[in-house]
């Protein structure tokens, strides 16, 4: 049984938590969901979600467990989805996303090398993965292969950077 932090409309912890998939949320109560694009060089690791998981491709992320601050849920993300180690200080917080009773926090990992590291899928997550350009990613989000939440981070935060 997972533990969700509950925090404000602006983002400040809140006292409360509650257990995944409760959906009796308070209008001022939100969810906070870490997201993080991968990049080596000119490329981005996006996953293909496994079936469970809707199928589609996205960014790396998840809910951010009671106890853990975005940041170190974006790391334990990583790692679990795709075996890959990465260090909390190399995170580049690009911005927040707010959505009803949802805040998305944004972060770049650079690691010119990453593309070479071996990665062990989290078959229950992930079906596959792979290294996409910033133009190969807009024609992901023109077919409507993207998650729609990945696709408005890439947007916003890596498109036009």
């Amino acid at each position: 049984m997972e533990e969700l932090n509950l925090y404000d409309n602006s983002g400040k912890l809140l006292e409360r938590t509650i257990v995944r998939g409760d959906k009796n949320l308070k209008d001022c109560e939100n969810i906070k969901l870490t997201v993080v694009w991968l990049q080596s060089k000119d490329k981005f690791l996006i996953q293909k979600c496994s079936v469970q998981k809707g199928g589609e491709f996205a960014a790396t992320g998840g809910h951010v467990s009671r106890g853990n601050t975005s940041s170190q849920q974006a790391v334990i993300e990583v790692y679990e989805e795709l075996g890959l180690t990465i260090e909390e200080n190399k995170l580049k917080f690009l911005g927040n996303i707010f959505r009803p009773h949802a805040i998305f926090d944004v972060y770049l990992y650079l690691d010119d090398n990453l593309m070479d590291r071996p990665i062990t899928l989290q078959k229950e997550e992930v079906e596959n993965f792979c290294w996409l350009t910033k133009p190969e990613i807009i024609s992901l989000i023109d077919q409507g292969k993207m998650r729609a939440s990945s696709a408005e981070h890439f947007l916003k935060f890596i498109y036009k950077s």
